[in-house]
């Protein structure tokens, strides 16, 4: 395996990094729900809590240094159509880190959501002009394309646990936004998929976010009507069916390529389906959806706390 040794972490790192605190947060989200329905110990919820904290504080004070030693390489990484999209990542990570820092800090968790929530429509609005505006070639879809856009799907899960005044039809402008352009870009990029080369091998990895509008738009289904009807679970059901025709890229990733960051596109998506199973196993709890449940939980730990070991040596052995 030949991996490219660079002398400083800040000058490689890229924007797309940022994925692993949304992995984390969502991973926290996931043990939270499973300590209130199962009854069991809150520590693990606790520590990645912890960790989505930690990882977002480290790396946002990195990307601040790489912007003042090296802004270049940032602004051309906003310029190219195949990284654009990863800064999502970021304004999604101020969706979510609300959700962890609420219990001690609420104000400032008001703030940062209200953020994230302006940013993530400002950035929608500017890739779909981007888009219309400049002629796109058929293979250069990317399943990173839903982040800006679907990413709007973000602002009512943590958005609808804040008291603010008119939450609820911000968080449902949200909800139509994401959902709907959620299931335009599905087709645009599954007929990619068919029609055109494969991805290239780094980019393998990053098929599993194609699960992630489905469990978002599941997630946010249920809290806004907080029912478990035929939508909710044609929503589930067919995330479940995508997930299981993407998920051999889990166990496959280490032949496809070496340890990458693009590995962490596997993160999120993971935890977000994991939250779905268990809202799903809530109203559900019958033995199978239970075993199911336990085992994306399981899954996405065991996934996530990997990708974290495997970053941090190769941030200490300089092997990015």
């Amino acid at each position: 395996m030949i991996t490219s040794t660079r002398e400083s972490f800040i000058e490689f790192m890229p924007v797309s990094i940022f994925g692993s605190v949304m992995g984390l947060c969502g991973l926290s989200f996931a043990w939270r729900r499973a300590a209130v329905i199962w009854n069991i110990w809150e520590l693990p919820y606790l520590i990645f809590r912890l960790f989505a904290i930690a990882a977002f504080i480290a790396l946002s004070a990195c990307y601040l240094v790489k912007w003042y030693k090296f802004r270049k390489l940032i602004i051309e990484e906003f310029r190219s159509p195949k990284t654009i999209c990863f800064f999502a990542t970021y304004i999604i990570c101020l969706l979510l880190l609300p959700g962890v820092v609420i219990d001690f800090f609420p104000r400032v968790a008001i703030v940062i959501w209200c953020t994230g929530a302006i940013l993530m429509l400002f950035f929608a609005c500017y890739m779909l002009r981007r888009w219309l505006d400049e002629r796109q070639e058929p293979d250069s879809a990317m399943p990173a394309w839903v982040l800006p856009i679907v990413g709007t799907l973000d602002i009512p899960i943590i958005g609808n646990q804040l008291p603010l005044p008119g939450i609820h039809e911000i968080t449902m402008m949200a909800f139509g936004i994401g959902s709907v352009f959620a299931l335009v870009l599905l087709v645009i990029l599954i007929s990619r998929l068919i029609f055109q080369a494969p991805l290239p091998e780094g980019l393998q990895p990053s098929l599993f976010i194609l699960t992630a509008p489905l469990a978002l738009a599941f997630t946010v289904y249920h809290q806004l009507t907080m029912k478990l009807d035929i939508t909710a679970g044609t929503l589930f059901y067919f995330n479940l069916f995508l997930a299981l025709l993407l998920g051999s890229k889990i166990f496959l990733i280490p032949r496809a390529c070496p340890f990458k960051i693009s590995w962490w596109s596997v993160s999120f998506p993971l935890s977000a389906l994991s939250i779905t199973a268990l809202t799903y196993v809530e109203n559900k709890p019958d033995w199978a959806h239970q075993l199911f449940a336990a085992g994306m939980l399981l899954l996405a730990t065991i996934v996530i706390s990997y990708l974290s070991v495997m970053t941090m040596f190769r941030v200490a052995t300089k092997t990015f």
